[in-house]
């Protein structure tokens, strides 16, 4: 089973949560604390927000920072 996590990016920094959870897991948490000051959000408003396969590296979802 494929485990996911999130990063932050914009132009100056980058991060992540760490995470090894299911991507629906990632794509809840996204659309439930996009727009909101919870974790890395209010740090990255106006950069993009990417959940990343931890096996392959691969960005399977990104949407802009509110």
């Amino acid at each position: 089973m494929k485990t996911f996590n999130i990063h932050f990016d914009d132009d100056n920094d980058s991060n992540d949560k760490g995470l090894r959870e299911s991507l629906e897991y990632c794509i809840d948490y996204i659309q439930m604390h996009n727009g909101s000051n919870t974790s890395y959000f209010e740090d990255y408003k106006g950069g993009t927000v990417s959940i990343v396969c931890n096996e392959t590296g691969e960005s399977v979802y990104h949407t802009a920072v509110k």
